[in-house]
């Protein structure tokens, strides 16, 4: 029996300490003597192998003694041994067995029957915990993996699979991303909970001819990981490398694992092996949703205006921000157009779900809207013959907000179905929220639509916006509306394009789940008396490219 495994021996009679002690010595154990009960209770720790207890002691009872070490979650899994001299009766064993001791020998002992049964209780408490282990490193890899495959960037994929890696085997590792040529995404995380030393680079390391891993030795370490591995204070070592490939056969990263002084078990190669796979289809699957959201995108500019231009004397700027965290097409839009009368229609709204689907049908009300408005009815009755084919063609809902301004009088007129208010702000800063509620479209509708009736003054500003710009998973959207209507107070008397930027930076926050629209209002002087109304495409990143 090896040397490592130690055995604390329990006995207030010196002599028979003595005996076991030599027996288990002789048979390669380390050995701890202890001569009571409580000098066992402070001796008994997770180090500790097995414990030989006699039942009888002077000051605790073994059996007490028995049961502390089983109930202290740090020493419950080691094996006790209950000895005794005098009581040996089937009764006294069971009694010992039924109190927590998992073997029981009566005196007086046979030494191969004792060493026998210590080894048989060692083999029995190492294959618990490494059952133990196998369950705790499965479970610390699932929950390691999740955050890798919920990785949005190469830098998320080259830091989760360094921190994860690290944290499961408990060993430095260094993870590699190939984002394009030329560029290499390295990370390096020296131990659980340790800062990530991050690195980048020209070149990768490639895999020798025909492989798919290696074992670089400590003077064979990479150029490009020596600096890093001192950075982060990893000494010399052995490096267990797996490279990543796609599908294609290209190269798309690598992790490498320290060998340090003791090897890589079979287990945590496997386990080296699933971050592997992991980190090749996160790559994967962001290469995919980097190209599916941007075929996304150019589909939801082609369904919004291309251009907003209205008759002179109105200003409209319009912003779209695209949720980075989702992949499919949204419902939101806008638009704003000249009508028969002389009057201006600017309008919003959102259609149910992030869809193909749902963009398309966004597609077919803007322009059903637009038809009914220059046909010549008025907002309410439009959205009643809107919503009448909506609901005879499809099965969404949708919240649309129509305003209806005249350019010299400045007289407006705004109906909405089920959309959030809209936002009037005065040049004073005073700010008036502007709603003439109904039920949303895709229900019926037996009411009448009200129309609620202001004036937009030279100067003033009128906001309309749809949810994704203040709605929130974990916060009120009464208080985000309060927080936006102070918001656009603080910048009255700017212009219609610089208030949709300030209200969209204002929002622009991680907690922004849902795309987000934008249309700003204003009437102003212009001495040709033509003002072309103006609308931009903003990502979440911040660029903007003209619609």
């Amino acid at each position: 029996m090896s040397a490592e495994r130690t055995v604390l021996v329990v006995d207030d009679t010196p002599a028979h300490r003595y005996v076991m002690a030599s027996w288990l010595r002789r048979a390669g154990f380390d050995v701890v003597e202890a001569g009571t009960g409580g000098e066992a209770l402070a001796k008994a720790s997770a180090h500790v192998d097995a414990v030989v207890l006699d039942v009888n002691l002077p000051d605790v009872p073994g059996r007490e003694v028995c049961s502390r070490i089983k109930a202290d979650p740090a020493t419950a899994h080691v094996p006790v041994l209950h000895v005794s001299a005098t009581h040996v009766d089937a009764a006294a064993r069971v009694a010992g067995l039924e109190g927590g001791a998992d073997a029981y020998l009566p005196g007086p002992l046979d030494r191969d029957e004792f060493l026998a049964t210590i080894s048989a209780l060692c083999r029995r408490a190492d294959a618990q915990r490494g059952a133990g282990r196998a369950a705790r490193r499965l479970e610390a890899l699932t929950d390691a993996l999740v955050p890798l495959h919920e990785a949005r960037s190469p830098e998320a994929v080259t830091d989760h699979a360094a921190r994860g890696a690290c944290a499961v085997l408990g060993r430095p590792v260094v993870s590699m991303v190939v984002v394009e040529a030329g560029v290499v995404l390295r990370s390096v995380c020296a131990a659980e909970g340790a800062a990530l030393v991050r690195g980048r680079g020209p070149t990768a390391v490639v895999p020798p001819t025909g492989a798919t891993s290696a074992v670089f030795g400590p003077d064979d370490v990479p150029a490009p990981w020596r600096p890093l591995l001192a950075e982060a204070g990893v000494g010399p070592s052995s490096w267990f490398t797996l490279w990543l490939v796609d599908g294609t056969g290209a190269l798309v990263g690598g992790l490498a694992v320290a060998v340090g002084d003791e090897p890589l078990s079979d287990e945590e190669r496997e386990a080296a092996g699933r971050f592997a796979e992991a980190a090749t289809v996160a790559l994967a699957n962001l290469r995919t949703f980097a190209e599916e959201h941007r075929i996304a995108l150019a589909l939801q500019r082609a369904f919004l205006p291309s251009g907003l231009r209205v008759r002179g004397g109105v200003e409209v700027a319009a912003r779209y921000a695209a949720s980075d965290a989702r992949l499919d097409v949204g419902g939101d839009f806008y638009d704003a157009y000249d009508l028969p009368d002389g009057r201006v229609a600017v309008v919003i709204g959102d259609v149910q779900g992030h869809s193909l689907r749902a963009a398309t049908v966004m597609a077919e009300v803007r322009m059903t809207l637009r038809a009914y408005l220059r046909e010549g009815h008025d907002a309410a009755a439009a959205l009643d013959l809107l919503n009448a084919a909506l609901r005879d063609d499809h099965t969404e809902f949708a919240t649309v907000c129509v305003c209806v301004l005249d350019p010299v009088t400045g007289a407006l007129e705004l109906t909405d179905a089920g959309h959030l208010p809209a936002f009037l702000v005065r040049t004073d800063g005073t700010v008036v929220r502007a709603k003439a509620g109904s039920r949303l479209l895709g229900l019926p509708s037996p009411d009448a639509r009200p129309t609620l009736r202001e004036d937009l003054a030279p100067g003033d500003v009128l906001v309309l916006l749809t949810d994704g710009l203040v709605e929130r998973r974990d916060g009120s959207l009464v208080d985000a509306l309060d927080r936006l209507a102070h918001v656009a107070g603080q910048h009255a008397g700017l212009g219609p394009e610089a208030m949709c930027d300030r209200l969209v930076a204002a929002f622009d926050d991680p907690g922004r789940e849902d795309d987000v629209a934008v249309v700003a209002v204003a009437r102003q002087s212009s001495p040709d008396g033509t003002l072309p109304a103006t609308s931009s495409y903003v990502t979440s990143a911040g660029g903007s490219a003209g619609v």
